[in-house]
């Protein structure tokens, strides 16, 4: 599911988690938790928006009034040849101030 800027901005408050997520380390797009809907953040073409940077990313979210996050980047090692297909977790690390 997806949400727009203006609707972010008017749910702030009930948002329980967000993440910055590290598309390839070229793009960032932003995901909530809001209201046990995990929701990608679209434009108003109802496409998802690709940040360049985090800071750009950690700028938008400053904006709609959203303090905690996290930056996500998934890693790829376990698509490696020869490796056990086990999942590894994604590398978080705290990218805002935390309530």
């Amino acid at each position: 599911m997806r949400i727009q800027l203006p609707a972010l901005r008017d749910a702030a408050q009930r948002v329980e988690y967000t993440e910055i997520r590290s598309l390839e380390g070229q793009f960032y797009m932003i995901r909530v938790l809001l209201d046990g809907q995990q929701l990608v953040l679209s434009d108003d073409h109802n496409t998802t928006m690709l940040l360049p940077s985090i800071p750009a990313a950690n700028e938008l979210l400053d904006e709609a009034g959203i303090a905690t996050r996290e930056l996500v980047h998934d890693s790829a090692y376990n698509e490696m040849v020869g490796l056990d297909e086990v999942g590894i977790d994604p590398l978080r690390i705290p990218t805002g101030r935390y309530r």
